[in-house]
């Protein structure tokens, strides 16, 4: 799962910041669809999503920090060309890596005890990760100029593309950390590298950018990125000490190279379809719409990023270890099913939460300057929730070796999503990039919910679907209802799985 994860202290994270991961206890066991014990651990779940929330807090508030530095400092205009630049460097993030992203987690995550193993992973996923974002660097590097008038129609901005080169192999290199932390569930450990890069970041950008403006805010790029691969890699070492691991487990290895590159192949692909996708539409509307208009859709898709990357950040490393060691179809589905509830009472009750509060939330992170952004965003949560329902049973299609589909259903949606918002842009403006997001992001439940029904079994049962329509209700009342009411249908999600718990005791104390 690639297609939107923002590493905390990335380049494409000065406007899109999100927390990183997350780990937790061990998995409640998993019986079935109506046994307790088949709710893959709510209580653990949400738990452990509390204890995410520290690295999302932090990350949390270094963006709004920096949304209101940018807003306040460089202006819509300005801020759009920034998020152009991020944008591009966040599209090559996810070539260079060659896909070394949640397929490091999943191979460290199949066997985390064998000290061998996990150093193969550290020491070549780091050295691939590092050279081959140095080797792109050197190939751009001379272009910078032209880079900048393509982004953004004018040459003058080659200066912070080239710093945004020169910060890629940091970020590769500790985003490859990051994965295998993952894999090995520190979430404590992960937290704190996630916290201090956080805090120490904004104490950069906060001078550099009143200082320089643009070229500041690339240096604090620049900046974070050596801090975030100095916490991330002495959390990893301390994991690896605690485990009475020393420098002799890490190693190259060529048979793990190839493990790495094969999953990578798939995640790379995914990733350049959905980045670049991002990047072909929001350059078609930086030329079409202007660079107002392209501002005022960053502060959606921002807002749609920090949140979307804080679900997909504990899908890799909650969900995924647990999905991956189920074999069973019937615990599978048990299973999958457990993490659609799960997922729809922290998400589902989050994007209703959203929608309600739109208006605040534009003026909050942004300024009055960003209002007519508040319009747009509900429709952007309408995509992310096809997004949360889809990958709830999709994450099995990667875990279990379903890789082709997987990559399928990935390329459809930015196919989609780049036609439509082409072909409609001059007719609804900015809305158009939200609205062909939106419908396409359709196409995850719609074509990976079948084929993991047909490959694994797995059928959603009566609480998830009743607990889908339940959480669109939530969005849809939050939309259309004035004022403070529209915060009443944020509870929709919650009664819903409270109801449902009362009726099952009920059933059950009366079969008894």
């Amino acid at each position: 799962m690639t297609e939107v994860r923002v590493d905390p202290g990335t380049p494409e994270s000065i406007e899109q910041e999100a927390a990183a991961a997350l780990t937790a206890a061990e998995p409640a066991p998993v019986a079935s669809d109506s046994s307790p014990a088949a709710r893959f651990g709510l209580v653990a779940f949400v738990r452990a999503a509390g204890l995410l929330s520290v690295s999302a807090v932090a990350n949390l508030l270094r963006a709004i920090i920096t949304a209101k530095l940018l807003a306040v400092t460089l202006g819509p205009s300005t801020t759009g060309v920034l998020v152009q630049i991020l944008n591009f460097s966040a599209f090559l993030s996810q070539i260079i890596p060659l896909g070394l992203t949640i397929g490091v987690s999943k191979l460290v995550a199949d066997n985390p005890t064998n000290r061998s193993r996990v150093g193969a992973v550290i020491a070549t996923s780091s050295v691939i990760a590092f050279a081959s974002a140095t080797t792109c660097l050197i190939v751009l590097a001379p272009f910078t100029g032209r880079i900048s008038y393509v982004l953004t129609g004018s040459d003058r901005y080659a200066l912070p593309v080239l710093l945004i080169l020169l910060s890629l192999p940091l970020y590769n290199a500790a985003g490859v950390l990051s994965y295998v932390i993952q894999g090995l569930s520190e979430i404590r450990r992960l937290t704190i590298a996630n916290v201090a890069t956080a805090a120490a970041s904004v104490v950069a950008l906060v001078p550099l950018i009143y200082a320089y403006g643009l070229v500041g805010a690339t240096v604090a790029v620049v900046i974070a990125g050596g801090l975030q691969i100095i916490f991330f890699a002495a959390e990893l070492w301390r994991a690896c000490v605690a485990r009475g691991w020393s420098l002799s487990a890490f190693h190259v290895s060529r048979t793990t190279a190839r493990s790495l590159l094969r999953y990578g192949g798939v995640l790379m692909a995914a990733s350049i379809g959905s980045w670049g996708s991002l990047l072909v539409v929001r350059t078609v509307g930086i030329h079409v719409l202007g660079g107002f208009a392209n501002g005022i859709y960053q502060v959606v898709n921002g807002v749609s990023a920090q949140y979307m990357a804080v679900f997909i950040g504990w899908m890799a490393a909650y969900v995924l270890p647990r999905v991956v060691a189920e074999r069973d179809p019937s615990r599978l589905s048990a299973t999958l099913n457990s993490v659609l509830r799960a997922n729809l009472l922290i998400m589902g009750t989050g994007l209703a939460l959203v929608v309600a509060l739109r208006e605040p939330v534009v003026r909050v992170l942004y300024t009055p300057d960003f209002a007519s952004a508040a319009p747009i965003l509900p429709i952007q949560v309408l995509g992310d929730y096809a997004r949360v329902i889809g990958w709830s049973f999709g994450i099995a299609l990667f875990a279990h070796g379903r890789t082709r589909a997987y990559l399928i259903a990935m390329l459809a949606q930015d196919l989609l999503w780049l036609v439509i918002s082409t072909s409609t842009m001059r007719v609804a403006g900015t809305a158009a990039l939200a609205m062909g997001y939106s419908l396409s992001s359709l196409a995850w439940p719609i074509v990976m919910y079948p084929l993991v029904r047909r490959w694994f079994g797995v059928r959603i049962n009566r609480e998830g679907a009743v607990l889908c329509v339940a959480g669109l209700a939530a969005i849809a009342g939050a939309l259309v209802l004035p004022d403070v009411v529209s915060l009443v249908p944020v509870v929709a999600v919650p009664t819903a799985i409270l109801v449902i718990r009362k009726l099952a005791q009920r059933q059950a104390v009366h079969r008894a």
